[in-house]
C-alpha cells in the first residue's frame, strides 16, 4: 500500500466539514459553535438544496463571514462553486491581513454525498496549497436515522466518513433506541467518536483547530479507492461507485417559495397537515422563516418526515425583504399541489382543519 505523507502547515486554513442527513441538526450545531467562539475566527460556507436559502440568514446574525454556495447540491457543484468560494475566502484573508481567520466550516446540504467534497479538499491542486482538511462531523437524527441509513446511501456515506458522530434528538426517543443506534454507528464506523448532543460536550473539542496524523491517515485510508478494507466501505468508495457528478438515490426534489401572506397559527397548522397527508414519508424535510399574525411575530419552522417541531422565535428579521420563506424537500414533490396548498395559510377559524386540497377548497370557495 502506498504510504501517505501528512503535512501540517501553520499558515493553512483548516476546513472542517459538517454533514448529516436532512433535518439532523447541522444548523443547530453550527449555531452553537459560532455562539461559543470568538467572532471573526470562523468563516462559514453554507450549501442548501433549493433556490431559497435560509441557513445563511440564521448564521449571519452571529457572524459576518458567511458564504452561500450556488443553488444546488454541494456534491454536484464541487468543481466550481466550492473551489471559487474557498479561494475567495483565501484572497480576503490574505488581502485584509486576517490572521485571526484560521478555520472554515463547510455545512453541506442534507442530500450531499460527502465523498466528492472530501476528495476535493484532500487532493484539489488549487486548494491544497492553502486549505487542509480538519474534522469531519456528521449529525445523526435519533428519531429517523435507522430508517435513513437503510433507505438512503447518502446517509450511510455521511456516517462512514465521520471523525465525530453527533447524535441529536435523543430526548425524543427512548433509551433503548439510542443504545441500538449507537451500536449500529460504532459497527459502521469504529474509528469515529460517538456523542450524544444532550451531553455537555465542548463544541470546540469536535471542531479542532488542527488534526493529528492518525485522523488524517484514517481519512485517506477510508477514501482512497482500492485501499479501504471494510467490504461495505469498499463498495461505497471504489472508482465505479464514485463520480464527480453525484447521482442521488431517489427522485429527490426541492420546492421553495417566498410568501407575501402573514399566516395565522391555524393556517400554518392546516398547511402542514395538508402537505403531510399528501406526501407522508416522501416528505423528507420542511423548513421556513415566517412572519406570523400573532406573537411571536417571526418564527423558524422545521419538519422532518411526519414530525413537526415546535417553531422557534426569531428576534430580528434578517433582511429588508419582509416576505416569508418556505422550503420542502422530498421525493416526487408536485409544485402545483404545493403552490395550491399555500391558500391554507390564511385560514383563521379554529374549527378549520382540512387535510386535503379538496377539503381546503370547500372551506375557501
Amino acid at each position: 500500500m502506498e504510504s501517505f505523507r501528512v503535512r501540517f502547515d501553520v499558515g493553512m486554513i483548516y476546513c472542517d466539514f459538517l454533514t448529516g442527513f436532512l433535518g439532523s441538526g447541522k444548523t443547530t450545531l453550527l449555531n452553537r459553535l459560532l455562539k461559543s467562539s470568538s467572532r471573526g475566527r470562523f468563516a462559514v460556507v453554507v450549501n442548501e438544496f433549493g433556490e431559497v436559502g435560509l441557513d445563511q440568514w440564521v448564521f449571519s446574525q452571529i457572524s459576518n463571514n458567511v458564504y452561500l454556495l450556488d443553488s444546488g447540491c454541494l456534491c454536484c457543484t464541487i468543481t466550481h462553486s466550492l473551489r471559487e468560494t474557498l479561494m475567495e475566502i483565501h484572497h480576503v484573508t490574505r488581502n485584509q491581513a486576517r490572521d485571526d481567520l484560521k478555520k472554515v466550516v463547510i455545512e453541506s446540504s442534507g442530500l450531499a454525498d460527502p465523498l466528492p467534497t472530501l476528495h476535493a479538499l484532500l487532493g484539489d491542486a488549487v486548494l491544497k496549497p492553502h486549505f487542509q482538511l480538519g474534522s469531519v462531523v456528521t449529525t445523526v437524527d435519533a428519531m429517523h436515522a435507522q430508517q435513513q441509513l437503510t433507505l438512503y446511501p447518502e446517509s450511510l456515506r455521511q456516517v462512514l466518513v465521520a471523525d465525530h458522530l453527533w447524535i441529536t434528538k435523543t430526548d425524543l426517543v427512548d433509551t433503548r433506541a439510542v443504545d441500538e443506534l449507537q451500536q449500529r454507528l460504532k459497527g459502521l464506523n469504529p474509528s469515529a467518536q460517538v456523542m450524544d448532543a444532550q451531553d455537555e460536550v465542548g463544541i470546540a473539542s469536535i471542531f479542532n483547530q488542527t488534526q493529528n496524523a492518525s485522523f488524517q491517515f484514517l481519512k485517506a485510508w477510508r477514501l482512497e479507492p482500492g485501499v479501504v478494507q471494510s467490504p461495505k466501505a469498499t463498495a461505497l468508495t471504489t472508482p465505479r461507485a464514485y463520480s464527480k457528478v453525484a447521482q442521488h438515490s431517489l427522485n429527490t426534489t426541492s420546492w421553495s417559495r417566498f410568501i407575501d401572506v402573514k399566516p395565522t397559527w391555524v393556517g400554518l397548522a392546516a398547511w402542514w397537515e395538508i402537505v403531510k397527508t399528501e406526501y407522508g414519508a416522501r416528505l423528507l424535510r420542511t423548513k421556513g422563516m415566517i412572519s406570523i399574525v400573532a406573537p411571536p411575530s417571526h418564527v423558524m419552522i422545521h419538519g422532518v418526515a411526519n414530525h413537526f417541531h415546535t417553531p422557534s422565535p426569531i428576534e430580528v428579521w434578517p433582511d429588508s425583504d419582509t416576505r416569508g420563506r418556505l422550503v420542502c424537500i422530498g421525493i416526487g414533490l408536485d409544485s402545483d399541489f404545493l403552490d395550491a396548498s399555500l391558500r391554507a395559510l390564511s385560514l383563521e377559524a379554529s374549527y378549520a382543519k382540512p387535510k386535503t386540497l379538496a377539503e381546503l377548497s370547500q372551506l375557501l370557495d
